[in-house]
């Protein structure tokens, strides 16, 4: 009976490395998971910045027009004054 005692302690301490492997291989997995869940949502972060910041592009490319028309209004204005003072 000392082969299979022996026999009987090699079978279980191979299930109990193999459950070990299985529950190490199972962290991984779910660890990977998890990664994916936080790389999923940081590229979903990454899209609305990439939309937001393209909306404040054409928001400041708007506000530059609108600067440089007033620029010229103001300037037209002032060299208008500047003719008549100089009339007068």
């Amino acid at each position: 009976m000392s082969k299979l005692d022996d026999a009987i302690q090699r079978f279980n301490g191979s299930l109990d490395r193999l459950e070990a492997a299985i529950n190490r291989q199972s962290q991984r997995l779910e660890a990977a998971r998890k990664l994916q869940g936080e790389i999923d949502t940081l590229q979903d972060d990454r899209s609305a910045m990439a939309e937001e910041l393209d909306e404040l592009k054409s928001e400041a490319r708007r506000l530059n027009e609108l600067n440089e028309r007033a620029s010229e209004t103001l300037s037209n204005a002032i060299e208008g004054i500047r003719e008549v003072l100089a009339e007068a």
